[in-house]
C-alpha cells in the first residue's frame, strides 16, 4: 500500500520558492531541459549544467534563453550570489561519492547567504526502483546523496528548512518506454539494459499497476529545502546571472 501523497515537483518547487518571476535558478543536472522548460514558463530566469554536451544541445532548443553551461557540480561556472535558488533534481546521487558535499557546497556558494538549495533524491524504495534495480541498484549511491546532506548541514554550509516525502507517479505505454526512460537518465545503461532485456521486461509487468492509460510505477522522493545561513563565510561580490 503506497502510504505516500502523491506529488508534482514542478508544482512544489513554484510553491516553495514563489514568487518565481525573474527569480535567478540553477537546474544542476538539468539534461534535456524539461525542468528549466517548466520553470521558465512560470517566469523564472533559468540557467542549467549538464556533463553532456548533447543534452545541453536539446536543452537549449527546449529554452532559447535558458543560460547553459557545460561542465561539473563540484566547480560551478558561475560566479557567488549569482543565483537565487539552486536545484538537483534526481542529480546529486549521480555526483561521484567523494565529491557529493563539494557539490552542495558549490550551490551554497552560488545562491549566497539566504539563498536555497533545493534537492530532490528518490529513495531506494517503490515499483520504479525495484524494476530499475536489474540495470542498476542505486542504494548505495541514494544514501550516499542523503548522507551528504547531513553532512552539509552539521558542518554549517546550509541549514534544513522543510522537508517534504512525496510519491512520483510515471505512467509508461509499455516497457519499451520504461527501458527508453531509463536509458535517457543514463545512457551507460543501455548495454546492462539489453543484457537484462528479458527478466526486465518480465519484472516491469509484475510490479507495475495497470490502468486504462498504461503501465503505472511509483517512486518515492524525498525533497530537501535548504538554506545558506546568514551566519556563514560571506561571500564575494562577483559577475551576476549571465
Amino acid at each position: 500500500m503506497w502510504t505516500l501523497p502523491a506529488g508534482d515537483t514542478v508544482d512544489i518547487l513554484g510553491g516553495l520558492l514563489a514568487p518565481l518571476q525573474g527569480r535567478r535558478i540553477l537546474d544542476i543536472g538539468c539534461g534535456r531541459g524539461s525542468l528549466l522548460q517548466a520553470l521558465a514558463e512560470r517566469g523564472a530566469s533559468v540557467a542549467g549544467l549538464d556533463p553532456d554536451e548533447a543534452m545541453l544541445e536539446v536543452a537549449q532548443t527546449l529554452v532559447p534563453k535558458a543560460v547553459l553551461k557545460q561542465g561539473c557540480a563540484q566547480l560551478l561556472p558561475f560566479g557567488d550570489t549569482s543565483m537565487h535558488a539552486a536545484i538537483f533534481l534526481n542529480s546529486l546521487h549521480h555526483i561521484p561519492i567523494p565529491d557529493m558535499l563539494l557539490a552542495l557546497e558549490e550551490a551554497a556558494r552560488v545562491v549566497g547567504k539566504g539563498g536555497s538549495v533545493i534537492v530532490v533524491e528518490p529513495l531506494s524504495e517503490g515499483s520504479f526502483f525495484d524494476a530499475l534495480r536489474l540495470i542498476e541498484d542505486e542504494t548505495e549511491v541514494r544514501q550516499a546523496a542523503q548522507d551528504a546532506i547531513v553532512r552539509a548541514r552539521r558542518l554549517g554550509i546550509v541549514s534544513e528548512i522543510r522537508q517534504i516525502e512525496y510519491d512520483r507517479i510515471e505512467t509508461f505505454a509499455d516497457a519499451e518506454a520504461f527501458l527508453e526512460r531509463a536509458v535517457v537518465i543514463d545512457p551507460a545503461r543501455e548495454k546492462r539494459a539489453q543484457a537484462a532485456r528479458g527478466k526486465l521486461l518480465a519484472r516491469f509487468e509484475a510490479l507495475s499497476d495497470h490502468d486504462k492509460g498504461g503501465y503505472v510505477l511509483h517512486q518515492p522522493l524525498r525533497l530537501h529545502h535548504l538554506k545558506v545561513p546568514f551566519a556563514a563565510k560571506p561571500a564575494s561580490t562577483s559577475a551576476m546571472f549571465g
